[in-house]
């Protein structure tokens, strides 16, 4: 046993080394210029929706604005607190398996599958929701598990709490709450109303301070959260929505890694069936196996959800998958068995396991090695150049017209007001004056701004949008020009 224990600390500390790697190298990704401006607005005493508009619940930004206001130090550290999370979940993971096959070797191969996961490396490495929602999803789902074997409202609590602070970060899992409800109520018996009051209770300690931002902000907060999901790619045709969709998944099963996990998954199910071990829908509600096989249908549901989808929505039931694997690879490997000799089992699964590794490859040129053209503006020095060149050009005190927050958030300097997402890129069904209710620049405020020339820098992406470029090349001077990314400094 304890050589088995040793080789699972060995697998963590591999995906903890990896993670740091992708961390301190690791392309900047789009979307983490918004967390982390989001995070500082927070730390300079703005409200989310109220002063800044924000496509999500405001816990995050919350939680790690103290931590959001020196650059580059703030950029690194962030990410360091993503690949706690992504640790954590790693080993919450480990735990949820141990216990639910009391068996080393199904552990490790869980672990495997983890640690050597291109997705939960790219993902866990980089300063976004998912990693976080990702650990607080196991967390509720491993004290559910606590409460299952033990029956005590103390093991509630912590799921509670873990949910409710999912919950806050971002709204979509709330698709979770009828399931752990309804798999509380049918566990507890005599002491339903009790343990349902216990779980319902802690789940508002998190949750106020969400209620009474939405209280607050009204209309902004339900704009930032509900609509502008819906609506951020204007009234997409359905087949423009099934054909996104249709993209992504075909873009998954060409990953050897996800692909695998995939068929293993579906063969894991067919045997919880088969065994009758999920042979009912109370089966569904009641029984480990059950719950986990929810949490990967419902958040794999609820992810279907948001226009564009996203490839990197996967990461979130990912690990549901590699547990119903895990539960079920002892009955994999014994089925093998009795189909191959003890040789041809072992090539296979080497082949199988130097496939999985060898599908690492892509990640690393993809992120690491920014091998696509229109990723080479997020690389590490790249925004360097670009930032360094900001501060040149300006003073920290200066504002700034930034096409991706990111920069501004490492300059140091003040994003223009309500360009902490540039909405003139969406296609929202809103008027100039909408548009300036949820502070949300559209285009006609960002040419005001230029032609008043109130940001002292304009940084472009590629070049100057058609609707500002001719008002740019009045009031302003090109200071810098890198392969994509213009400065313009105010004359």
């Amino acid at each position: 046993m304890r050589r088995y224990i040793y080789i699972i600390l060995l697998l963590l500390v591999i995906h903890l080394a990896v993670l740091g790697i992708f961390a301190v190298f690791r392309l900047a990704d789009a979307d983490e210029g918004v967390y982390l401006n989001a995070a500082r607005m927070v730390h300079l005493g703005l409200k989310p929706y109220a002063d800044f508009f924000y496509t999500q619940l405001a816990m995050m930004p919350t939680i790690f604005a103290p931590l959001a206001d020196n650059g580059w130090s703030s950029f690194f550290l962030l990410r360091g607190f993503a690949v706690l999370a992504g640790l954590l979940s790693a080993l919450l993971l480990i735990l949820i398996v141990l216990k639910m096959t009391h068996d080393y070797l199904s552990a490790i191969a869980a672990a495997f599958l983890y640690a050597f996961s291109g997705m939960f490396i790219v993902w866990h490495s980089t300063f976004k929701a998912l990693p976080f929602c990702h650990f607080l999803a196991l967390g509720t789902f491993f004290y559910w598990l606590l409460f299952y074997e033990k029956r005590s409202a103390l093991y509630l609590i912590f799921s509670a709490l873990f949910f409710s602070a999912l919950m806050n970060f971002r709204p979509v899992f709330s698709v979770l709450l009828p399931l752990y409800l309804i798999s509380i109520a049918l566990l507890s018996g005599r002491k339903m109303i009790s343990n349902l009051i216990v779980f319902i209770v802690s789940l508002i300690p998190f949750s106020l301070p969400t209620l009474a931002m939405a209280f607050q902000s009204g209309d902004k907060f339900i704009f930032g959260n509900l609509m502008f999901q819906l609506y951020r790619e204007g009234n997409a045709g359905l087949l423009h929505i099934i054909s996104n969709r249709l993209d992504v998944f075909l873009r998954a099963l060409i990953d050897p890694q996800l692909l695998l996990i995939l068929l293993l998954t579906l063969i894991s199910i067919r045997f919880m069936v088969k065994q009758k071990r999920i042979g009912s829908l109370k089966d569904l509600m009641i029984r480990p196996e059950g719950i986990a096989l929810m949490n990967l249908v419902l958040i794999f549901a609820v992810y279907l959800l948001p226009h564009p989808m996203s490839r990197q929505y996967i990461e979130q039931y990912l690990a549901f998958g590699i547990i119903i694997i895990a539960l079920n690879s002892r009955h994999m490997m014994l089925t093998m068995g009795n189909a191959l000799r003890p040789l041809c089992r072992r090539a296979v699964i080497a082949g199988m396991a130097a496939l999985y590794l060898l599908a690492l490859i892509p990640y690393m040129v993809i992120f690491l090695g920014a091998a696509r053209t229109e990723d080479r503006r997020f690389a590490i020095s790249e925004i360097r150049k670009v930032t360094d060149k900001m501060l040149e050009s300006g003073t920290i005190s200066d504002t700034v017209l930034s096409e991706w927050p990111g920069y501004t958030f490492i300059s140091g300097q003040m994003p223009l007001r309500y360009t902490e997402i540039i909405g003139s890129e969406f296609r929202l069904p809103c008027g100039h004056e909408d548009y300036m209710n949820y502070k949300l620049c559209d285009r006609i405020f960002l040419r005001e701004q230029i032609a008043g020339r109130i940001p002292k820098l304009v940084v472009t992406v590629y070049k100057a949008p058609e609707y500002y470029a001719d008002i740019l090349e009045d009031n302003y001077d090109k200071a810098f020009q890198s392969n994509v990314v213009s400065i313009y400094r105010r004359r």
